[in-house]
């Protein structure tokens, strides 16, 4: 534990040594999270994502994501899914053309109680088809085909009961570029910090995340609200 918190800690210190800051406006997240048990090992899910930039001024983008997961044990979970990714030409990342992704993914969730603590291991592994823009913005864009890439995500989540109902919940999640499967250069960074409550077998939870995204030689630093809601049926 220890030493995943001291690399997480580097790699946060590594991105942030180099690279021009660019500020974008607020964005407004809205995310709905859904799970059914089968049994007791197999439980089937879906996410819903609609993301806005500017407050909620402009379309960002939408997101799709069903998933299965196989429960080993209480401390591990084993999760394969697919997301369908729509992302508009926005704010300072204006590509000029909607740019669809499609990309399938694995991951593994470690978890572990310390008293009312519970400290989560995220480890996904996706593979993505983008769409490839062509054309000139001046007589107009097109999507052709698609390009494809493989990228790293690692979340650590700390979730701490404040009560029958409520609760906080914190992660910091870094993503990277890969060249193949060997990590080739950072991403993104998100930390979150929200509280939740509790309503019926599930529950809602509303948080600020600071996203810090490599574009080129330069760090986009993206404030978000999101709004999150989560039902188990």
């Amino acid at each position: 534990m220890k030493k995943l918190i001291l690399v997480a800690l580097l790699i946060s210190g590594l991105s942030n040594a180099k690279g021009q800051e660019v500020e974008g406006e607020m964005n407004v997240w809205f995310f709905m999270l859904n799970h059914y048990s089968v049994n007791e090992k197999w439980r089937v899910g879906n996410e819903i994502h609609v993301r806005r930039y500017d407050w909620v001024k402009d379309q960002e983008q939408f997101l799709i994501r069903p998933f299965v997961d196989y429960i080993l044990n209480k401390d591990v979970t084993f999760t394969a899914g697919y997301t369908y990714i729509k992302t508009s030409s926005f704010g300072p990342l204006p590509s000029g053309i909607t740019v669809p992704e499609n990309n399938i993914w694995e991951q593994v969730t470690l978890n572990h109680l310390v008293g009312k603590l519970l400290i989560s291991h995220r480890l996904r592994q996706e593979h993505r088809w983008i769409g490839e823009i062509e054309g000139d913005p001046s007589t107009g864009l097109d999507i052709d085909g698609t390009h494809f890439t493989n990228r790293f995500r690692y979340r650590l989540t700390l979730r701490h009961d404040l009560g029958e109902k409520w609760f906080a919940h914190v992660f910091d999640e870094f993503w990277f570029h890969q060249d193949g499967m060997k990590p080739e250069r950072f991403d993104r960074n998100w930390f979150y910090a929200g509280l939740g409550y509790r309503v019926g077998s599930g529950n809602v939870q509303l948080g600020y995340m600071g996203q810090r995204i490599s574009v080129g030689d330069q760090f986009l630093e993206m404030p978000t609200l999101q709004l999150m809601f989560q039902y188990d049926f």
